[in-house]
C-alpha cells in the first residue's frame, strides 16, 4: 500500500537537494496523487480539480491558473511545491484552494483589477479562500495577516469583494496618490508586529497574475463562465451525498446560480426600463454645445441615466424554499446582466426590517429565508414612498407567486415589473400595476 505522505517526504527532500529532471517529472505524480487523495476526503474539490487541465511548468509560485482559449488550465511548478508545501496533507489544502478560487470564478471576476491592483486583488481572494481551507502552511494569508491593513473589523468568511473594498478604502486613506496594499494601521502594529521587525508578507500558493486577460487568451468571458458553471455543475452531480456534506454552505449556495433560463428574457425589460432613469447629464460629441454652437471643438451635453434598482423578494409561507431559492438566483443572474448596485429586500406581510443589502456580484446573493408570513404587497408600495422612490428614478421588481390582496395604493408608483415564478401563477392585484413576466417555462422546471 503507497504511503503518500512518507513518499512525499522523501520526493521533496530530494528535489531541494538536487533539482533533476526525473525528480522534476516525479512532481507530476506527486499532484496526481494529492487530487486523487481529495477524492477520497473532500470528494467535491477533488472531482473540480479532476477537471482542470494540468500542466507543469516554470513558476515562481507552486500554482497558477492560466486562461487558454477561454478555458482555465492549471500550472505547477515541482520545484516550488516542494519549497511551499513542507507535508504532502498541506500539499492537499494548497490545491482545495486553488478548487476555491475557481468555484468563486476569482480568475473571472478580477481578470481586469488584477492588473493595475495586484497585490489587493490577491490579498482578497486569498483571505476569502484560506478561511475555508484546514492544513495550509505557516504565513499564508489570513484575517490576522490582512486585519493590521485595515481600521475596522474585518468580517468573518465574507465575499472577496467586501475585503477588497475595506482593503482599497485603507489603501486610498493612507496613500491617494499610489494604489497599493495599505500600510499596518498604528494599532494593529503595537498589537500584532513583533519587536525585532516588519511582519513578513503572506506567502502565496498560486500566483494570479495570469487571470488577466492577455493574448486574447480571454476573449469571450460569457463563455468562460458557462464553461466554469458547467464544470462545477458537473463536479457537484458527481459527488456523493456523504461528500455534499462535508462542502461549506456558502460553496454549495454559489453553485446555485446556474439555473434554466425564463420564458421570457425579462432582463431585456429591466434594461429598457432603467435605461430611461435620468441622473444629470454628461459631456457628448453628438451634440453640439449650446453657448457656443460655432466652436466644433467644444463637446455638448446629453442626458445621463443611473441604475436605480430596488428588488423585493416574496418570502411567504406560500414560497417553497425550492421556489425561493430559484427566484433568489434569478437575481443572481440580474447582477451579470446590468452594471449597478442592486438593493435586494425580502417581504411577506411587512418588508422585513435588517434583511436589506446591495449587491454588485452573484455571491451576495443571500440564499436564506426570512419570513414566512402571508403575503401584503401593500408593504411593498408603502416602502418605495418611505424612500421617496419615484417613476423617474427607480424601478422595483417584484418577485413572487402572485398571491397577494387585490388593491393596493401605489402612492404614484408604477414602474415595476412582477417576476412570477411559474405559469401557473396569476398576479392577484387588479388591475395590473406596470408588467408581469413569468420566469420558468414550464410546471417541472428544477434548480
Amino acid at each position: 500500500m503507497l504511503n503518500n505522505a512518507v513518499e512525499y517526504a522523501q520526493w521533496q527532500r530530494a528535489l531541494n537537494q538536487q533539482s533533476t529532471t526525473q525528480l522534476i517529472a516525479a512532481g507530476q505524480t506527486m499532484v496526481d496523487r494529492a487530487v486523487i487523495e481529495l477524492l477520497a476526503t473532500d470528494q467535491f474539490y477533488g472531482e473540480v480539480l479532476t477537471r482542470l487541465p494540468r500542466k507543469s511548468v516554470a513558476l515562481t509560485s507552486a500554482f497558477a491558473l492560466t486562461w487558454q482559449a477561454n478555458r482555465l488550465v492549471l500550472h505547477y511548478s515541482p520545484l516550488a511545491i516542494a519549497q511551499t508545501f513542507p507535508r504532502f496533507d498541506s500539499l492537499q489544502a494548497g490545491l482545495k484552494h486553488v478548487a476555491l478560487h475557481v468555484i468563486w470564478q476569482h480568475p473571472l471576476r478580477y481578470r481586469q483589477q488584477i492588473v493595475q491592483q495586484k497585490k489587493l486583488v490577491t490579498l482578497a481572494t486569498d483571505l476569502a479562500v484560506n478561511q475555508y481551507v484546514d492544513g495550509l502552511p505557516a504565513g499564508m494569508t489570513g484575517l490576522a495577516t490582512v486585519q493590521s491593513m485595515v481600521s475596522e473589523p474585518l468580517p468573518i468568511k465574507a465575499d472577496s469583494a467586501i475585503y477588497l473594498k475595506l482593503l482599497q478604502q485603507a489603501s486610498t486613506a493612507t496613500n491617494p496618490s499610489k494604489p497599493g496594499p495599505p500600510a499596518p494601521t498604528d494599532h494593529a502594529k503595537n498589537r500584532d508586529q513583533p519587536s525585532t521587525g516588519q511582519r513578513p508578507a503572506p506567502r502565496l500558493i498560486d500566483d494570479p497574475s495570469s487571470w488577466q486577460t492577455n493574448a486574447g487568451q480571454l476573449s469571450n468571458p460569457n463563455l468562460a463562465a458557462s464553461r466554469i458553471q458547467q464544470l462545477t455543475h458537473d463536479a457537484w452531480t458527481q459527488t456523493m451525498e456523504a461528500g455534499r456534506g462535508l462542502v461549506a454552505g456558502k460553496v454549495v449556495a454559489s453553485l446555485k446560480l446556474t439555473h434554466q433560463p425564463a420564458a421570457l428574457d425579462w432582463r431585456r425589460l429591466i434594461v429598457r426600463g432603467i435605461g430611461q432613469l435620468p441622473s444629470g447629464k454628461k459631456p457628448s460629441r453628438a451634440r453640439f454645445n449650446r453657448r457656443q454652437p460655432t466652436r466644433l471643438e467644444l463637446p455638448g451635453q446629453i442626458s445621463e441615466t443611473r441604475l436605480d434598482i430596488q428588488v423585493y423578494v416574496d418570502h411567504s409561507g406560500s414560497i417553497s424554499d425550492e421556489t425561493l431559492q430559484y427566484l433568489l438566483s434569478q437575481v443572481a443572474t440580474l447582477t451579470q446582466a446590468v452594471t449597478a448596485t442592486i438593493t435586494v429586500k425580502a417581504f411577506d406581510a411587512i418588508v422585513q426590517p435588517g434583511q436589506v443589502y446591495e449587491v454588485s456580484l452573484p455571491q451576495q446573493i443571500k440564499f436564506v429565508r426570512h419570513g414566512g408570513g402571508g403575503t401584503v404587497y401593500q408593504a411593498v408600495f408603502d416602502d418605495l414612498a418611505k424612500w421617496h422612490r419615484t417613476n423617474r428614478t427607480t424601478l422595483a421588481l417584484i418577485l413572487t407567486d402572485g398571491r397577494g390582496e387585490q388593491k393596493v395604493a401605489t402612492h404614484g408608483f408604477t414602474n415595476v415589473i412582477w417576476l412570477l415564478a411559474q405559469p401557473t401563477d396569476r398576479l392577484s392585484v387588479q388591475p395590473v400595476i406596470g408588467q408581469v413576466v413569468t420566469l420558468r417555462k414550464g410546471d417541472t422546471a428544477s434548480d
